[in-house]
């Protein structure tokens, strides 16, 4: 079975193998958030299951390119990035302070 032989529809979100194998998903096509198998062939093995699910996901993620707008993350989730930004390099700041008091150190390595 060639595992390489597949068509997509990318506006759809889905691929058909050669073997009739469907796989529909939703969400960006590089980290779907819902995977809908089809029904595999007959007589195939779990293991090359698992690989003709596998490729087909890999030869969506490779058809899908660059994600579309609709993808791609909202104004509101860039800015709660950009207040986690400034959060962490307040903490940063905080942490790395000239003023913060040396302490020893603990070790259970032994003196020679």
């Amino acid at each position: 079975m060639n595992f390489e032989d597949w068509t997509a529809d990318v506006a759809a979100g889905a691929a058909t193998h050669a073997s009739g194998f469907t796989i529909r998903i939703e969400g960006n096509p590089k980290d779907p958030s819902e995977v809908y198998p089809g029904k595999f062939p007959e007589g195939i093995s779990f293991v090359d299951q698992a690989r003709l699910l596998r490729s087909g996901l890999e030869f969506l993620a490779k058809a899908g390119g660059s994600t579309p707008k609709s993808w791609q993350s909202s104004p509101a989730q860039d800015a709660k990035s950009e207040a986690i930004k400034a959060r962490e390099e307040l903490a940063k700041r905080f942490a790395d302070r000239p003023d913060k008091p040396q302490r020893s150190v603990l070790s259970l390595k032994k003196n020679s």
